[in-house]
């Protein structure tokens, strides 16, 4: 009597590389995948595939000076999901230098397959042809460049994640692990996905949102306002000016200061202070810091100034929100009858 032996599909997923990838768009959806492959434990019928491409394949060496090894693109058969990372600077120069990697893409949607890209990798994605008259969209900087060169694509500047049919885009990696959360669910199943929220979520954006999650001024689709809230949280001591930040972002002082205040609703300097009180809370629900030294972590240096405005915003003190929060914590259950 022959023994009945569970077959375990595999889901394969394919990565496709050139040297102007940005490799954390690559690495972090790799992670999540792994992560929640591993979270249907043993005796899972689904296991995960995940391969790097390029095309002649072997070791290749990005930009940022990392090396990936790669299989070339004749190894390719099939692939269930397939990724197309964002591009590193220049995504003309990409499309000249990479002819391949559209043909792979172009067969890949032929065969209706699930497919991501992220940021500025939808340029590939659109050379295909196969976008036309479909949502997609890209990394803010490249709007106008994207619209003149491929007028066909419906592009969303507002959306932060598209979906069209089985083809999803993200604008930025900002945008990767809400897609990547989602998909898990899709992929592998719900409980899987909480599980890979609850795992990644805290390490992906606790400093960008340690308050809690939905706060208004955070809940808007300017990806170029992102890009400034989150250098703001990068470092909340220190204070770029307006002028330097929007050098960096590449607009105008004006035209940044208009955006962020249509996005959020507060000026900058507002939403840094709002930002600088939201890390403080975290850290005296979470650590056992001094009130100075928290003071100190977020910029808040004069400790009338800080007691004065975590007052105005929260109705207590420093100390006495301290309290209260732990005290709601970690007040034990009333005895049962």
């Amino acid at each position: 009597m022959r023994k009945k032996t569970n077959k375990t599909a595999t889901f394969r997923v394919a990565a496709l590389l050139h040297e102007d990838i940005l490799a954390s768009s690559i690495t972090l959806p790799m992670e999540i995948l792994a992560g929640a492959a591993q979270a249907l434990g043993r005796g899972a019928q689904q296991s995960l595939s995940f391969q790097c491409f390029s095309d002649k394949g072997g070791p290749l060496t990005l930009q940022s000076g990392l090396t990936v090894l790669t299989d070339s693109f004749d190894a390719l058969t099939e692939a269930n999901l397939l990724i197309i990372p964002a591009i590193w600077r220049q995504p003309h120069r990409v499309l000249q230098k990479n002819p391949r990697h559209i043909a792979v893409i172009t067969q890949h949607l032929s065969k209706r397959g699930l497919t991501v890209s992220i940021g500025s990798g939808s340029f590939l994605l659109a050379a295909t042809g196969q976008m036309n008259g479909r949502s997609a969209t890209t990394h803010w900087h490249w709007f106008d460049h994207f619209k003149k060169r491929y007028p066909l694509v419906q592009l969303e500047r507002e959306q932060l994640i598209t979906q069209s049919d089985q083809v999803f885009c993200v604008s930025s990696v900002n945008s990767v692990a809400d897609l990547m959360v989602y998909l898990c669910g899709q992929i592998f199943s719900p409980r899987v996905a909480r599980h890979i929220e609850n795992q990644f979520s805290p390490e992906i954006r606790q400093r960008f949102s340690p308050s809690p999650v939905g706060a208004p001024r955070d809940l808007h689709g300017d990806e170029l306002i992102v890009d400034a809230q989150i250098e703001i949280s990068r470092d909340l001591r220190s204070v770029m000016p307006l002028q330097d930040m929007a050098q960096k972002l590449g607009v105008s002082a004006r035209t940044l200061a208009r955006r962020f205040s249509a996005a959020t609703g507060v000026s900058m300097t507002e939403y840094r202070q709002q930002r600088r009180l939201d890390e403080a809370q975290a850290l005296l629900r979470r650590t056992n810091l001094s009130i100075m030294e928290i003071g100190h972590a977020v910029g808040l240096t004069d400790a009338s100034h800080f007691t004065r405005m975590f007052r105005e915003q929260t109705g207590l003190t420093p100390s006495g929100y301290r309290i209260a929060v732990r005290e709601k914590a970690f007040a034990p259950h009333p005895p049962s009858d």
